[in-house]
């Protein structure tokens, strides 16, 4: 096998030589590379393809996601996507937003979803559905997602774990929250 470097849309081979493979497409007899990344071609399979520089994969059902909280309603929470969890490869984000139902948020009974998130705060939560449309449905009912890092509703300053309550050292406050077991700020 043979590899080299290449660009999105630069010449690989002719439709004589070799099939396009993975990450490569054939264009009036040419064959050219979708990616950046390297030329792969097989002369046993008679094919040649691109092995991306890296990876980007979609987000899925189970994948642990980061977010920020930017609007709670009284049955659901929404928040903006960050970044997928200890993935060390590039996540497909898209759509930026996501829900969080209230039966997703914790395994106790829920009265007031305000007691549990506030906006700005930064969660860690589980994708559960991703429907055809785009939208993604969250899920925190699970003792290592939720809060990871809280803002005071007063003066937006970081609280810090105390107990089971989080503490505001700036103005005193003290606020309830789905605090997830690797809360940030002790």
């Amino acid at each position: 096998m043979e590899k080299h470097a290449v660009l999105p849309g630069e010449f690989l081979s002719t439709e004589e030589e070799f099939c396009p493979g993975k990450n490569a497409f054939d264009s009036e007899g040419n064959i050219y590379s979708k990616v950046a990344g390297f030329a792969e071609a097989n002369s046993k399979l008679k094919e040649i393809g691109v092995k991306p520089f890296s990876e980007i994969t979609q987000l899925r059902p189970g994948s642990i996601v980061l977010a920020r909280v930017s609007l709670v309603k009284e049955n659901s929470v929404l928040v903006d996507l960050c970044a997928e969890a200890g993935s060390g490869q590039r996540v497909v984000l898209a759509p930026s937003t996501a829900m969080i139902p209230v039966r997703n948020v914790s395994q106790e009974y829920v009265e007031n979803l305000k007691e549990y998130f506030k906006v700005g705060d930064l969660i860690k939560a589980k994708v559960t559905k991703i429907l055809p449309e785009g939208s993604i449905d969250l899920a925190t009912n699970e003792p290592d997602l939720g809060i990871i890092k809280a803002f005071c509703s007063r003066c937006r300053q970081p609280m810090h774990l105390s107990g089971p309550m989080l503490r505001c050292l700036a103005c005193g406050a003290s606020e309830k929250r789905k605090i997830a077991k690797d809360y940030y700020v002790r």
